[in-house]
C-alpha cells in the first residue's frame, strides 16, 4: 500500500467523519437521525469500505455495524438511543484515525443496538 494512498485515504475518511459531524450537529433526538439517515448512511457505507483497505480494520468494522443499524432505519425500523452512541462513535473513529485508539467498547455498545434486530 502507498504512502501516496493512505495519505489520499486518511483525507477521503476523515472527510466522510466530518460530514456526519455537520449532520449530528442539526441533530437533537433520535427522529432527527431517522430523518438524515439516508446521508449520514452513504458517508459511514463509504468508511466501512475505505478504512478496512488502509489498515484501519477496527474503524471499518465499527462503519460496517453502523451501516447496518442506519439501513435498518432507513427501512422503517425505529432505533431508540442512537444519537448519543452514534456522535460517540464518530467522535471515537476520529481519534483512531490519528492515533491509536481502542473502539471496543464503543463498538460493543453499538453491536448490542444492532443484536436486538436479530431478536426481532
Amino acid at each position: 500500500m502507498s504512502d501516496e494512498f493512505i495519505k489520499v485515504a486518511t483525507g477521503e475518511i476523515n472527510d466522510e467523519l466530518s460530514g456526519i459531524s455537520i449532520i449530528l450537529d442539526s441533530c437533537q433526538n433520535d427522529d432527527d437521525v431517522s430523518k438524515n439517515s439516508d446521508k449520514i448512511e452513504k458517508h459511514m457505507h463509504n468508511i466501512k469500505g475505505l478504512a478496512p483497505m488502509m489498515g484501519k480494520e477496527s474503524i471499518g468494522n465499527l462503519a460496517k455495524t453502523l451501516d447496518s443499524i442506519l439501513k435498518k432505519i432507513i427501512s422503517g425500523h425505529r432505533v431508540d438511543g442512537f444519537l448519543e452512541p452514534l456522535s460517540l462513535s464518530i467522535d471515537q473513529m476520529k481519534t483512531a484515525m490519528t492515533k491509536p485508539h481502542d473502539l471496543g467498547q464503543i463498538h460493543k455498545t453499538v453491536s448490542d443496538i444492532s443484536s436486538k434486530f436479530e431478536e426481532k
